[in-house]
């Protein structure tokens, strides 16, 4: 047997491979990396806070405890880690945006749980003064 039938043998069978949910689950869960990094070209507006935040979680969560469950599951601490790296790029992002448009610290937080603007920010100011025309 040849090195490289060894090598993928040993993969086929081991405790994370392709026989278990181990080895598919993290594989599947790449497309949510991927749902996240197009997210990136999306207007900051279109962007959800708590979703955000609930994927930075579950990726900081599970990028710990990948190293904690038996077997370890390197797969599945990278697609973690990977996936807390895009959700926290999209929350400094709402953050950044929120700062720029007036908000202070504690608003642009409280924005990314509620989705609510505290200040009225500039894209949402009408262009023509309505009472300047009556």
């Amino acid at each position: 047997m040849s090195t490289i039938g060894f090598a993928f043998r040993r993969f086929w069978n081991s405790e994370a491979g392709p026989k278990t949910v181990h080895f598919w689950a993290p594989t599947l869960k790449w497309g949510l990396v991927i749902a996240g990094l197009n997210d990136l070209k999306r207007p900051v507006e279109k962007l959800s806070g708590t979703q955000s935040l609930s994927l930075l979680a579950t990726g900081t969560i599970w990028s710990r405890w990948s190293f904690v469950i038996r077997p370890k599951n390197y797969l599945l601490a990278s697609v973690n880690f990977f996936l807390a790296c895009t959700a926290s790029a999209q929350v400094m992002r709402m953050i950044n945006y929120r700062l720029e448009n007036g908000d202070d610290w504690k608003q642009a937080c409280k924005y990314l749980v509620t989705s609510k603007p505290s200040v009225e920010s500039k894209q949402d100011q009408p262009l023509i003064d309505k009472q300047a025309l009556t």
